[in-house]
């Protein structure tokens, strides 16, 4: 990986979101957080929810996964801004959770990486009830 995420190709700034959503489907929470700046930001847009710092993005992952029996992400559309370092997804969701809610969204994420080509800033907006919490 390159060291400035203004130097990353179009192909590497677009796999990011892949191996994150892998991690994810995976509930591989040392996987998914690895993705992460130390201080990172993620919010859950629609639920007005923001999750601050490494620490805070592994607990909403953890409790996220240990309240699933499944989750599965599906990219279906992707856009690159290579010289900003700036990615924004289109997916489906599709998840169980341990009460038996099973969640069918349409959602979109927006990735912002840092220079050491992990996220700094990730906006999540949902189709539907968050999951994350």
């Amino acid at each position: 990986m390159a060291t400035s995420a203004a130097t990353w190709t179009r192909e590497a700034l677009a796999a990011a979101p892949q191996t994150y959503f892998d991690a994810v489907d995976a509930m591989d929470v040392d996987a998914v957080v690895e993705h992460f700046a130390d201080d990172a930001t993620l919010t859950v847009q629609t639920d007005h929810a923001t999750f601050t710092g490494a620490d805070e993005i592994r607990r909403m992952f953890t409790d996220f996964f240990s309240a699933s029996n499944t989750i599965r992400h599906e990219i279906l559309n992707i856009v690159v801004e290579e010289a900003a370092g700036k990615v924004a997804t289109e997916q489906s969701y599709v998840g169980e959770l341990q009460d038996g809610t099973v969640n069918d969204m349409h959602n979109c994420n927006f990735f912002d990486f840092d220079a050491d080509g992990r996220f700094k800033r990730v906006i999540i907006w949902m189709a539907g009830t968050s999951p994350l919490k």
